[in-house]
């Protein structure tokens, strides 16, 4: 990343070719067709090139991170250009899209996924649903509270509800990284 931030257009080949396919997945398994996922994914490294400079070892790991920056594309996308599927999609599950992925990463990533599974699943219904709809699902907070008719001030108290929580249950994982 480093290299990235210095303007080194190797090193985000090196990145591309590291990360691409996963990020291409996940974006797929996002948007629910190629094209958009090729644009996206094009976005994202774009995106990588511009705020390298930004990324931070301690808070996760360069896949994460841009994950994060996919993801975020991806809502974008659908906002301004895309046409919303009713299909949700996790972004773990579209590692299983990634065929070079060495087996200690997967099962790293398995474990770190069960974790996660197991920390929301332990977060009281109504912030489990809107967590899940805000970053699976990708809506924004004023779109889940029409799609569950809460209003708009309780969705974003059980966001920061449930992200707290989060947090606070994940913190030993992030802090050990």
């Amino acid at each position: 990343m480093a290299r990235i931030a210095r303007g080194d257009p190797a090193a985000l080949g090196e990145l591309y070719d590291r990360h691409g396919r996963t990020v291409f997945g996940a974006l797929y398994r996002m948007l629910g067709a190629p094209e958009p996922a090729e644009e996206v994914a094009q976005d994202t490294f774009h995106a990588v090139w511009r705020r390298a400079g930004t990324y931070r070892a301690d808070r996760g790991s360069v896949r994460t991170w841009l994950l994060a920056i996919a993801r975020n594309a991806a809502i974008d996308w659908r906002r301004t250009k895309g046409r919303r599927t009713d299909r949700e999609a996790a972004i773990d599950e579209a590692a299983e899209l990634v065929e070079e992925i060495r087996v200690d990463d997967r099962v790293i990533a398995s474990l770190r996924a069960e974790r996660v599974r197991a920390a929301v699943a332990s977060l009281p219904a109504e912030q489990r649903i809107v967590l899940s709809l805000a970053f699976w699902s990708g809506l924004s907070q004023s779109e889940i509270a029409a799609r569950t008719r809460t209003p708009l001030g309780t969705v974003k108290s059980r966001v920061r509800l449930g992200m707290s929580k989060l947090r606070d249950q994940l913190r030993p994982e992030t802090e050990g990284a």
